[in-house]
């Protein structure tokens, strides 16, 4: 469903899209998912899978103390209000609780303008929303973590890369082909919208780009496109997981060509 939580809304309104690895992992990307909401005013997509929802892993409850929280600061100045005013670095907007004197506002789904809130035929402030609504998602790229690769080097040989709940058998299967000597690595994305902002340069580095999928090649649809990277899919919908043995099979079949 990679390709449906990215163009599954309206094309010029784009959404964060972050994705789970692991069943303790969820846990974790959800918190991810309330920060970039709450900070950035928007709908957070959160892709898990049945293969994680029935897996079990281990996993020590944290104190709930020492878990992040993200308050949101309510606009309460009546002056000068309006709901499309946005924060300068973020492009978030402000958030005012319905309800309160002074704050109302008008709720729609027809283009509002830009300064005032207010229904707008206006073909340019169509353009200009159109475009902040795009950057505001954009601008997220600086506020996530660079890519890294979980096991291997950053450049040559052969990089496995993969999202999802593909973690386990990805990982397993590069950790056996270096172990025989294979010149491989694993990436695994997390936040597959906007991508981190290395990750085009970071694969550029490699000779291979085998993208293993539960799908008919959705992430590898998009690393072509967004990085112009001869991603090379290899794909599974049989409605079960993949074995750590058929990646791995795959990986000395383009280390060998």
């Amino acid at each position: 469903d990679l390709l449906q939580a990215m163009y599954g809304r309206h094309g010029d309104c784009p959404l964060p899209v972050i994705a789970a690895r692991t069943p303790a992992d969820c846990f974790e990307t959800a918190i991810e998912a309330i920060r970039l909401a709450t900070k950035y005013m928007t709908p957070v997509i959160l892709l898990a899978d049945g293969y994680l929802a029935n897996a079990s892993q281990p996993w020590r409850i944290p104190d709930a103390e020492t878990l992040p929280n993200f308050p949101v600061e309510f606009e309460t100045e009546t002056e000068g209000f309006h709901p499309f005013k946005r924060d300068p670095d973020t492009l978030a907007r402000v958030w005012a609780i319905p309800g309160t004197e002074g704050l109302s506002h008008r709720i729609g789904g027809i283009e509002k303008g830009y300064d005032t809130g207010n229904i707008s035929y206006d073909t340019a402030n169509h353009q200009l929303m159109t475009d902040v609504r795009g950057q505001k998602i954009a601008g997220i790229a600086n506020d996530i973590p660079l890519q890294v690769v979980e096991g291997g080097h950053e450049a040559k040989g052969l990089a496995v890369v993969g999202w999802g709940s593909t973690f386990g058998a990805l990982e397993s299967a590069v950790d056996r082909a270096r172990e025989d000597g294979g010149d491989a690595c694993h990436i695994h994305i997390r936040h597959l919208s906007p991508f981190p902002k290395n990750l085009g340069e970071l694969l550029s580095k490699f000779d291979h780009i085998l993208v293993p999928e539960l799908n008919t090649g959705q992430l590898s649809v998009l690393l072509r496109d967004q990085f112009l990277l001869p991603a090379e899919s290899v794909n599974k919908v049989a409605g079960q997981p993949f074995k750590a043995s058929e990646i791995e099979e795959a990986i000395w079949a383009r280390l060998e060509t």
